[in-house]
């Protein structure tokens, strides 16, 4: 298993392997639906920040789960007081945080009913390739998966270190793309970008798997 350890400001993560071994984790596949899923493109969020936040009057990203709901990165609205979102080519609507874990790194936003079909979620492996779609500042870019990771992030806000899963990426994102989402080739969620690595090209996303105990939890 291989841990990453995330070092805070958000402004300028630093990322930095700790360890690596043989073996893999094993992530659940579930939030299965008969209907086929919504192309990605449909569920990518603009998020525009205003206020005293962690990245005030910044722009991010996020993905739109299900009718009036977006899911987004915890670091992106922690403490902004201003909301503006656009799902897809819509209008921009106000939005509000409807909860927040600092630990996990996420947040979900609460906006007008948009008519959005529950996100299907699924796990991935080593070699799996698919696409991030919705980067407010790189678009839609295709990744290959490194590694299913560990992650050891600091929690927003605070000093202590929590773990939680995901996955390790060659992938071509930027600031600003934190919250966009990745998908495997049937369009389903495997997790949301939370990091980039600018020198060697890597991303980090927050596993399916944690997401959907954020949800159930909330």
């Amino acid at each position: 298993m291989r841990t990453v350890r995330v070092v805070r400001p958000v402004a300028a993560m630093i990322l930095i392997v700790l360890g690596a071994g043989c073996g893999s984790i094993q992530l659940a596949s579930t939030r299965e639906s008969l209907a086929p899923p919504l192309e990605p493109v449909h569920r990518k969020v603009r998020i525009e920040t205003a206020g005293c936040g962690l990245a005030p009057d910044r722009t991010g990203s996020g993905v739109a789960i299900e009718d009036g709901l977006v899911l987004t990165v915890a670091h992106l609205v922690a403490r902004a007081d201003n909301l503006a979102v656009s799902v897809g080519s819509r209008e921009s609507v106000n939005a509000v945080v409807t909860a927040l874990d600092l630990n996990l790194d996420l947040a979900l936003l609460r906006i007008p009913p948009n008519d959005i079909p529950i996100i299907q979620m699924s796990s991935a492996s080593k070699g799996a390739g698919g696409l991030i779609v919705g980067g407010a500042a790189s678009g839609t870019v295709p990744f290959v998966i490194k590694e299913v990771v560990s992650l050891s992030i600091e929690e927003i806000l605070g000093t202590e270190r929590h773990s939680r899963l995901g996955y390790e990426l060659e992938a071509a994102t930027s600031t600003g793309d934190s919250g966009a989402g990745a998908y495997d080739d049937e369009n389903r969620l495997i997790g949301i970008v939370f990091a980039t690595g600018r020198e060697d090209g890597s991303t980090w996303i927050t596993a399916s798997a944690e997401i959907e105990g954020f949800l159930a939890a909330h």
